[in-house]
């Protein structure tokens, strides 16, 4: 039964023969044509259309009830909703306790049985590891962009500096408490990730730049880029599971351990050589070495600092007296 309201359901989308219905549902040929035999048995009214271009059909006019939920996707609606429901700086508020509304009206009837298992499970979307709950701005005029194909106009706050970039809206995604919006930067000529909690400002644009838009790419992607190469502990490894523009590179090993290999801009290798320092020994680059000598300066900038004040404080606390009690 669950295949056969399957296979209405697509129906009702459009056409399917045979072949591709069973290349779907993992069947055979056989198994999809006693499926829409039963089906006309039961009174749907399956338009069959044989020859080149044919396949099977509903009539225009024709729309299934709305169908009750099982028991066990009612539980997971409710737990995929309540990620979204619990992070205050997500938009639309004001639609938010309509649709818990109209989700209680799709429930199954048994409303003990699946209120039981939501009490002994629960989802919470992860946060950042500061613990902080981070806005989420322009949200809507990102979409509207996003499902319009239209450009954008921001003002973006990096690590280093506040740029204004023309970008051209790809996807939006989240890890870990924090959104993330895939697009294509004019100024830089490649597509780049950006944090949407660091956009100041932004504004849709009526017309995409007149000069013609170069062929996408990556902006640490491009097979001219030396390709760095990193080896990962096993720890190493489940910590940069959670980077979203690494973890897709990981290359795991049996034991747990892996590798990280792709090409690299050079001119963003400060950035990749920071995220490399928080992994500490868990990670070590065997290549390039431009990138292992970023890291050197880097460390040695943050032993100067500690050796300077270290250094301070043993000077400020020799001049010092113990007062009594003190040793």
């Amino acid at each position: 039964m669950d295949r056969l309201t399957a296979i209405l359901l697509l129906l009702q989308r459009g056409k399917w023969t045979a072949a591709a219905l069973a290349r779907h549902f993992e069947v055979s040929r056989r198994t999809i044509l006693r499926d829409i035999e039963a089906l006309s048995e039961m009174g749907v009214p399956v338009v069959a259309e044989p020859g080149p271009g044919g396949g099977y059909s509903l009539p225009a006019d024709y729309r299934l009830a709305p169908l009750p939920l099982s028991l066990h996707e009612a539980l997971l609606l409710r737990l995929a909703l309540s990620n979204f429901l619990q992070s205050r700086s997500l938009p639309f508020k004001e639609v938010r306790a309509s649709l818990w509304a109209k989700i209680g009206a799709l429930l199954p009837s048994q409303r003990e049985s699946w209120q039981g298992l939501e009490q002994v499970l629960s989802s919470c979307c992860p946060q950042p590891s500061d613990g902080e709950e981070y806005a989420v701005p322009f949200f809507a005029d990102l979409l509207e962009a996003l499902m319009a194909g239209r450009w954008i106009r921001v003002l973006y706050r990096s690590e280093r500096r506040c740029s204004e970039q023309t970008l051209l809206p790809q996807r939006l995604s989240t890890s870990f408490g924090l959104w993330y919006c895939r697009a294509y930067s004019w100024e830089h000529r490649c597509t780049r990730l950006y944090r949407v909690d660091r956009l100041l400002s932004l504004e849709i644009l009526s017309a995409p730049p007149k000069q013609e838009m170069p062929p996408s790419r990556d902006w640490q992607e491009e097979s001219t880029f030396p390709e760095i190469s990193i080896r990962l502990t096993e720890r190493g490894v489940l910590r940069l599971e959670h980077y979203p523009l690494l973890a897709a590179h990981l290359e795991r090993q049996a034991d747990g351990s892996g590798w990280l290999r792709l090409p690299w801009k050079p001119d963003d290798y400060d950035w990749l050589a920071r995220q490399l320092l928080s992994l500490g020994t868990e990670a070590r680059v065997e290549a390039p070495e431009a990138l292992r000598q970023q890291l050197q300066r880097i460390a040695r900038q943050i032993a100067d600092c500690y050796d300077s004040s270290v250094g301070a404080e043993e000077e400020k606390n020799g001049d010092r007296q113990l007062s009594p009690g003190q040793e």
